[in-house]
Parts: C-alpha cells; sequence; structure tokens
C-alpha cells in the first residue's frame, strides 16, 4: 500500500475551493477542476513518501500490482480514478470505443488531421457518482420532444430541421440534423438562439433550471452551434449517490456539481462545441451514437452498494461506520469524501488516511481492513472483464 501525493489537474472550468476544502487545504489562485488518481503517462500519480509514479511501479512488476488480469489489461492500470470539481459546463463531447480508438491514434500517428483528436490507442468508458446534487447533458432527446422544442421557437432556420429529422430512420434523422446544425453559420445560430431565449418553452420538456444554463451558454458562446445540441441533449440531475455509466459514443456535457468518475486509462475527448479548446465536427459524427437516449440512474439500496457497469472496473461507495474488511482480485485505489479512515493489510502494514487523500492497494497485498466511520469510494478492477 501507498498514500498519493495530490495530482491536480487546473482546467478553466474548475471550482477553487471544492478540492482544496476535501483535502483540508486553502484554496489557492487556480480553480483545481480535477483531482486525478491513477497511472496515466501524462499526469500518474506519485507515492508520497517516495515520490515514485505509479506508472513506475506497475511496469516494473506488473504481475504483482495488477495480478491475474495483468495481460488483459496490457499490463497497465485499467482506469483513472478522479473527482470532478465543475463549477462551469465541459465541452459537449464524446468518447470513442476500443475500434475508434485504434483506428484514430493510427491515423494521427500517420499524420492524417482528420483525426487529430486522439492521443491514446485507447477507448474510452466512463462512470461516475455524484457527490453533490450535478447536473449534466447525456444523450439526445427523443424526436417528438425535439419537434416540440423546434415548434416552440418558431425560428424558420430551426424549423427546416424538422425535415431532416423526417428520414428513413430516426437514427439517420438525428444525424442529419446535427450534421446541419454543426455547419450553421454564425448569423443563423445568434438569431435561433435569440428567437429561442424570447420564446414560451412551458410546453416543452425544456424546464426553468436548463433554461439558466442555455441562457448563461449564450453569453459565452454566443455564435456556436453547440448551443443548439445542447437544446436536443437530455437534461439530468444527479443527487448525491446516483451512478450512472457513459458508454463510448454517447454525447454528453458536465454542467456544474461534484461527482466521482473512473474512466478508462485514456484521454481520448473529441469535442463538438461549448468551449475554448479545439472542435472536431467531422469526427464527432463518425463516432457518436445518434440514438435517443434515456439516461439509466442507479442509486445505492445498502450502505456497502457496488453499481454495475460492462467496464474492466467497478466503483463500490461505501457509507461505513464501523470494520470493512475486503479480499483483492486486482489493484484498487480508495478515496474518502466523508471524515479520515485507517487501513492495514495482511503485512500488517497500517495507515491513518485523511479525507480527501487516494490510497494505492496492489494486488500483492492480497486483502486489507479498513476502520473509520467515512464515506469511502472504492475502485477496482473488474474480476468478471
Amino acid at each position: 500500500m501507498d498514500l498519493l501525493a495530490p495530482n491536480i489537474q487546473h482546467y478553466h472550468w474548475g471550482d477553487y475551493a471544492f478540492i482544496p476544502e476535501l483535502q483540508g487545504r486553502p484554496k489557492g489562485d487556480e480553480p483545481e477542476a480535477e483531482l486525478w488518481v491513477g497511472a496515466h503517462p501524462i499526469s500518474p500519480s506519485r507515492t508520497l513518501e517516495s515520490n515514485r509514479g505509479l506508472d513506475d511501479i506497475i511496469s516494473t512488476d506488473p504481475q504483482n500490482t495488477l495480478g491475474p488480469q495483468a495481460s488483459d489489461f496490457q499490463n497497465e492500470l485499467p482506469f483513472i480514478m478522479k473527482i470532478l470539481a465543475i463549477r462551469e459546463p465541459l465541452s459537449i463531447q464524446v468518447h470513442p470505443n476500443a475500434q475508434q480508438a485504434e483506428e484514430g491514434f493510427a491515423s494521427t500517428q500517420s499524420g492524417l488531421t482528420a483525426a487529430q483528436s486522439y492521443s491514446s490507442p485507447r477507448g474510452k468508458e466512463e462512470i461516475v457518482c455524484a457527490l453533490t446534487e450535478t447536473d449534466l447533458k447525456f444523450g439526445f432527446r427523443e424526436v417528438h420532444e425535439i419537434h416540440a422544442i423546434i415548434d416552440a421557437a418558431g425560428h424558420s432556420d430551426f424549423s427546416r430541421l424538422k425535415e431532416s429529422l423526417s428520414r428513413e430512420t430516426p437514427t439517420e434523422g438525428l444525424k442529419n440534423a446535427i450534421q446541419k446544425i454543426l455547419s450553421t453559420d454564425s448569423d443563423t445560430i445568434r438569431s435561433i438562439t435569440s428567437t429561442v431565449l424570447s420564446s414560451d418553452m412551458s410546453a416543452t420538456v425544456i424546464n426553468e433550471r436548463e433554461t439558466k444554463y442555455f441562457t448563461s451558454l449564450v453569453e459565452t458562446y454566443p455564435d456556436d452551434p453547440g448551443l443548439l445540441l445542447f437544446l436536443l441533449m437530455n437534461f439530468v440531475t444527479l443527487e448525491p449517490g446516483d451512478f450512472l455509466y457513459v458508454s463510448p459514443g454517447v454525447t454528453h456535457a458536465y454542467l456544474r456539481g461534484n461527482v466521482v468518475e473512473i474512466t478508462s486509462n485514456s484521454d481520448n475527448v473529441i469535442r463538438c462545441g461549448l468551449t475554448p479548446k479545439h472542435v472536431n465536427a467531422h469526427e464527432f459524427l463518425s463516432i457518436a451514437s445518434f440514438v435517443s437516449e434515456q439516461p439509466e440512474i442507479q442509486t445505492p439500496v445498502e450502505s456497502v452498494h457496488t453499481y454495475e457497469s460492462p467496464t474492466p472496473f467497478t466503483l463500490t461507495r461505501l457509507n461505513l461506520n464501523e470494520q470493512f474488511e475486503a479480499t483483492l482480485h486486482g489493484p484498487e485505489i480508495l478515496i474518502s469524501t466523508q471524515n479520515n479512515f485507517t487501513i492495514s493489510n495482511k503485512s500488517e502494514n497500517s495507515f491513518h488516511v485523511e479525507q480527501g487523500h487516494p490510497v494505492w492497494v496492489p494486488f500483492s497485498d492480497t486483502s486489507y481492513k479498513i476502520s473509520g466511520n467515512c464515506l469511502l469510494f472504492r475502485c477496482a478492477t473488474n474480476p468478471d472483464f
């Protein structure tokens, strides 16, 4: 076992206070968007005592650190665990599956510009659990809901999308409509969004809370086609403990809140709007899913609850007020978001772990015990994967 040093990512959308307060530090002058815990080569976690990178520890001895699934994971830790502190909306984005990532990365390595968004040959799956009330956009609305929004806006250029939506299949229609949105000129975007803001949307699925986000985004990105995509996407609010699986291909955007997020060991992100970063509309259209998709939200039903997802990693939420024991099937990362705890392994190594500070537990520890009154999140490899 090892305690891991703070590994903070400073992005413009991050909160100034949540992660520092979680770790018992004063807030600084930069937003702290993500606390990263993992072995990704861009920003590997480092041990607190030796300052050794987790990527180096694993590559030196993959069998003992990762266990019997090491070769299945290409001798890499298959996940990155993160705490996200979201003060402002993230970009509208999508992640590739394994095959898309391999092909995209190969094209990037060959110097082709169409796939320049690929920095890894790994696909990217994502699971998220809310720490506080969290708003996000997830997947596309049902076609009849989109029709109602277009009708309520009453803008002629916006209304032309209804023809695209009426293609042979709903999937083809939605893709065709979004393709047209992404090629819409700036003046038309400004005209449509102005009309939407002055229209009565009470008869549609758009609520007051969503409208406030839309209004703010119009001010920040006034001529961005992503504003119209925003209207076409489901608006979701997660309560603390709520869990969501974000599969490759699902268009999504986190808006505000604080979450535990676990992703594949990949930083492949294809953005298509509402961001100052690089947007790749062509690649987005080639890999995104254009199926109307409602989120399947899971809620914890027990004090120790493992959420379900078809991923090589799992997340367990442990609301503890007594001792907890676990046998290791692979490596794990633990972090408490409420209160401190004590952990000891079979070799009788023991750590007092403060709130907000992660612990790395390799497979070679075989088992561990935890004591404390805390809210703990446990990321582990999926033994059934």
